[in-house]
C-alpha cells in the first residue's frame, strides 16, 4: 500500500494543467502528488492525521504562475500608499491624505497606482494642498509615469529651463513651467533622488507579496525586473533572504534588467555580469537565467514604438520612440542569446514588435535552437507578425486583462488599432507558446479575472468586445496560466501529475460548467503549496 497521504483534496474536478479530466480527487504525501483519481481511492491514502478538503465540486489546478510580475515593489506599495482600490478622484486624494496623517514615510511620500480615467494629467498643486512640505511622488497604475508635489520637483531641479530627457516628458502649462506630471524617462528625473526602499523594507514586501497572491491561487511567479529602475532598488537580495531563510516556499524566478539606452559597444560587459549573477543566484536556489528589456513605452503615453504616427500627430510622424537604437537591441540579442539567457521583453508597439522578431530571427540563424524568448503585453501586433511566434520558438507572455476594449487608448492609437491588438488566437493559431501574467501592480493581480477577459474579450459593462475571434478557449486560459507559465518561467511542468510537486488552486466552482460571460464570478477557496495549505477563504475553511 501507497504511504499515507498529507493531504486530500476531494470532490472536485481536476483540470491538470493541459485537460480536464475525469478524476475527482488529489492525494498528497510530503510535498509530492502521489494519487490522482476517484474520491474512494484517494481517501483510501488519507493517514490517521491526514488533512482532508472537500472541493465542493470546484476545480482543482495546478497552481497558478505568474509570467510577469514585479511582486516586491508591489508589496512594498501595499504597505505604502495604494491607490488601485481608487474609484474617483475625490477617492484618490482622500487615499493620500489619510496616509500622510498617519504619518507614513521618512522624508518622502511615495506610492502608487492612480488611474489615469479621473483626470487626464494630475497637477502637483493637487498635491500641494495635501502636503506641501514634504516631496511627493507617486506612480500611476502602469508605472510610466510619476506625479509630484511641487517640492519634488523643486528638489530634482526640474524646473522651466529642464531640457526634455530622451524617451520622456515633462508636462508643462502655458508658461512653460512643470506641472507635475512626468512620463517615461522624464520620471527618472524624480526617481533618481528618491531613497530607495531598504532591503528591510523590500523582504516584508515581498512577504506582503506572497501571501496576496496566495489568496488569488498563485504558487509562483517570475520577477520582472531584477535591477535598479526608475528609482527602485534591486530587489534580487529579498528573494535570497526568503529563500535562505526558508520563508518564501513559492516557486520563483526572475528576470536582470537591461537598463534603457545600452549601446551595442556596452553589451560585452553586460553578458559578463549577467553570466556572473546568474551563477552566484543559482548557487542559493533562485532562478535568474532571463534578461528584460523594455523595447519601448505605453500608447496611452504615446511613448510606445508603432509603424505608423500616432492620432493627431501625423504631420510631425510622431509614432514614438524605442529606448535603444536598432543595433543594441541586435547586438544584446544575439549575445545574451548565446550566453544561454531567455529574453523577456516588454513590448507595446508593433514597431517594436517588429524589430524584436528581426532580431531574435538573427540570433537564431547565428545560434540555432535556444532560450524560449518571450515577449509581454502584446498590444498591437502585424498579423504576419504575430505569425512568426511560433516558428522562432517565441512565447506569447500575455496580460489578458488588458484585451479589453479601452477608451481611454482610442485618441491616440485610433479604434482600427485598438480592435486589432492583443491577437491571441492568431498568435496560438500561428503556433506560438502562451504564457499569461499580470504586470502586477501595473493591474490587478488576479488571474480569474484575466482568465475571463481571455476567453470573453471584453468586462463586464464594455461595450463589444476587442477584436472578434480572438478570444482563446477555456483550456487554452488555463494553460496558459498553469503549465504555460511554469514551463517557461520556472522550467517545471506545471501540471497535477503523479510524482510533481503539490502547488495547487481550488476554484469557487467548476469553471468549464457555467456559462463563460460567468468566469468573472470564480474565486480561488485553497491554495497549496508544497503540499501545504496556505491560504483558504472563510466559506472553505
Amino acid at each position: 500500500m501507497e504511504s499515507p497521504a498529507d493531504l486530500c483534496i476531494t470532490n472536485g474536478r481536476i483540470f491538470d494543467g493541459r485537460a480536464r479530466l475525469d478524476h475527482t480527487a488529489v492525494a498528497i504525501k510530503s510535498e509530492r502528488i502521489i494519487a490522482v483519481s476517484d474520491d474512494e481511492t484517494v481517501l483510501a491514502l488519507a493517514g490517521s492525521e491526514a488533512r482532508v478538503i472537500d472541493a465542493d465540486g470546484g476545480a482543482i489546478l495546478p497552481g497558478f504562475v505568474d509570467a510577469h510580475v514585479h511582486a516586491v515593489f508591489a508589496g512594498v506599495e501595499r504597505r505604502s500608499i495604494d491607490l488601485t482600490g481608487a474609484s474617483s478622484l475625490e477617492e484618490t486624494l482622500e487615499l493620500i491624505a489619510e496616509a500622510i496623517s498617519r504619518g507614513i514615510g521618512d522624508e518622502w511620500i511615495t506610492g502608487g497606482g492612480w488611474s489615469h480615467e479621473f483626470f487626464d494629467h494630475p497637477t502637483a498643486d493637487l498635491l500641494d494642498e495635501i502636503c506641501s512640505d514634504r516631496p511627493i511622488a507617486l506612480s500611476d497604475a502602469g508605472h510610466h509615469t510619476l506625479w509630484v508635489n511641487s517640492l519634488a520637483l523643486k528638489l530634482a531641479g526640474i524646473d522651466a529651463t529642464t531640457p526634455q530627457p530622451h524617451n520622456g516628458h515633462i508636462h508643462r502649462n502655458e508658461s512653460g513651467e512643470p506641472t507635475g506630471y512626468l512620463n517615461e524617462s522624464a520620471a527618472e528625473l524624480v526617481g533618481a533622488i528618491i531613497p530607495p526602499a531598504s532591503p528591510d523594507e523590500m523582504y516584508a514586501g515581498l512577504l506582503n507579496a506572497q501571501q496576496h497572491l496566495w489568496s488569488i491561487g498563485v504558487t509562483g511567479w517570475h520577477e520582472a525586473i531584477l535591477g535598479d529602475y526608475n528609482g527602485k532598488a534591486d530587489c534580487t537580495d529579498a528573494y535570497l533572504r526568503g529563500i535562505a531563510e526558508e520563508t518564501v516556499p513559492s516557486r520563483t524566478s526572475g528576470a536582470l534588467w537591461i537598463p534603457q539606452g545600452l549601446r551595442a559597444e556596452d553589451v560585452p560587459d553586460l553578458v559578463d555580469d549577467f553570466v556572473r549573477r546568474r551563477e552566484q543566484n543559482a548557487q542559493a536556489g533562485f532562478l535568474t537565467s532571463t534578461a528584460k528589456a523594455m523595447i519601448d513605452g505605453v500608447p496611452h503615453g504615446r511613448t510606445a514604438a508603432l509603424l505608423e504616427p500616432y492620432c493627431g500627430l501625423e504631420e510631425t510622424d510622431d509614432s514614438g520612440a524605442m529606448h535603444f537604437d536598432e543595433p543594441a537591441i541586435a547586438a544584446f540579442v544575439l549575445a545574451l542569446d548565446a550566453a544561454g539567457f531567455a529574453l523577456h521583453l516588454h513590448i507595446m508597439g508593433d514597431r517594436g514588435i517588429r524589430t524584436a522578431l528581426d532580431a531574435i530571427e538573427l540570433a537564431r540563424r547565428a545560434n540555432g535552437p535556444g532560450p524560449r524568448h518571450h515577449i509581454a503585453h502584446l498590444s498591437m501586433v502585424q498579423p504576419d507578425d504575430a505569425r512568426r511566434f511560433g516558428p522562432l520558438g517565441v512565447t506569447a507572455n500575455m496580460q489578458a486583462l488588458w484585451a479589453a476594449p479601452d477608451p481611454h487608448v482610442v485618441p491616440m492609437i485610433g479604434q482600427e488599432r485598438m480592435s486589432a491588438g492583443y491577437p491571441f488566437r492568431t498568435l496560438a493559431d500561428g503556433g506560438a507558446d502562451l504564457a499569461m501574467g499580470s504586470d502586477w501592480p501595473v493591474s490587478p493581480s488576479e488571474p480569474w479575472w484575466a482568465i475571463h477577459v481571455a476567453v470573453n474579450r471584453s468586462l463586464p459593462g464594455d461595450d463589444g468586445v476587442l477584436g472578434e475571434g480572438q478570444g482563446l478557449t477555456l483550456t487554452e486560459a488555463l494553460s496558459a496560466y498553469t503549465s504555460g507559465s511554469a514551463s517557461l518561467v520556472l522550467g517545471e511542468c506545471g501540471r497535477i501529475r503523479v510524482g510533481e510537486r503539490g502547488d495547487l488552486t481550488v476554484s469557487s466552482c467548476d469553471p468549464f460548467s457555467i456559462p463563460a460571460e460567468e468566469l468573472i464570478e470564480v474565486r480561488t477557496t485553497t491554495t497549496v503549496v508544497g503540499g501545504v495549505v496556505v491560504h483558504e477563504s472563510p466559506e472553505s475553511a
